[in-house]
């Protein structure tokens, strides 16, 4: 599919950017749409080491969000920590099935998982809070 170059873009920018970025950064904008600011709380990012989780980290820490960073690769704790992320939690704490309604421990979250770690995100999502949603169902 093609779409059209957003404006303020360059070719070469959009090219280093890459699917990618601009999927968390749709994510990103969804979340605002919805209300979600960082005074109200962490942001959870699921799949933190793959592309998206780690252009979503960075995007959110520079936005003055507060992240959590989801990983099943807890030796890369470090990288997550340059992005942005100030919490690091193993994806197995998401990864099993679980039930439709968890403790809050986020305002909202982008997950590019899927299965049951969206259904435990979303468990763990304040009421008020948001899910941008972009992994595999």
């Amino acid at each position: 599919w093609l779409i059209p170059l957003p404006t303020g873009i360059t070719e070469l920018q959009s090219m280093a950017i890459g699917t990618a970025g601009y999927t968390s950064m749709l994510c990103l904008m969804a979340l605002e749409r919805h209300g979600v600011h960082p005074k109200q709380g962490k942001v959870l990012v699921t799949g933190a080491n793959g592309g998206v989780g780690s252009f979503a980290i960075a995007l959110l820490a520079r936005n003055g969000f507060s992240v959590i960073a989801a990983t099943g690769r807890p030796e890369e704790a470090d990288y997550l920590k340059q992005l942005g992320a100030e919490t690091i939690i193993h994806r197995s704490e998401l990864s099993e099935p679980g039930r439709p309604l968890g403790k809050e421990r986020w305002a909202a979250a982008i997950d590019s998982v899927g299965s049951h770690t969206l259904a435990n995100v979303c468990a763990g999502t304040l009421a008020e809070g948001a899910v941008a949603a972009c992994g595999l169902a």
